[in-house]
């Protein structure tokens, strides 16, 4: 099944909510979350937003694009309330076939996995006992 959750990602006064995988072996310096083109135009990006970069990915060296700025993303609980929020860089992957976070960004939000597997996880605030389930894709 694996672990999703729910996040907005805004820019400016542009918005759009996802479910996102969280991929601890998608690795990253800074927080990132990989989208595909659609979601970078939802949001305003423009190709000169991006800089192109090379991606080491398990299958072998690739390209993606980058934003130059970062955005918000805020993890939501199951009634669309924030839990955290980080500042992170879109990652336009053409390729992709499901919106995913990096190691980065699943740390700084605060996310912890009880089971991939199940895909249930909790929150780094939540009280103790507290197990969440992954939403649909």
């Amino acid at each position: 099944m694996g672990v999703r959750v729910r996040v907005r990602i805004s820019r400016g006064n542009k918005s759009t909510d996802l479910v996102v995988l969280v991929n601890s072996g998608a690795e990253s310096e800074e927080p990132v979350i990989v989208v595909d083109k659609s979601v970078a135009e939802v949001l305003g990006f423009s190709h000169e937003d991006f800089n192109v970069i090379e991606v080491e990915l398990a299958s072998g060296r690739g390209h993606a694009y980058i934003s130059k700025e970062k955005v918000e993303v805020s993890l939501l609980s199951e009634k669309g309330e924030p839990l955290s929020s980080i500042k992170a860089y879109l990652a336009v992957d053409e390729a992709l076939t499901e919106p995913l976070m990096t190691d980065a960004t699943i740390d700084e939000l605060g996310i912890q996995v009880i089971s991939f597997k199940k895909g249930l996880w909790r929150h780094v605030n939540d009280p103790s006992g507290v197990v969440r389930k992954s939403p649909k894709p």
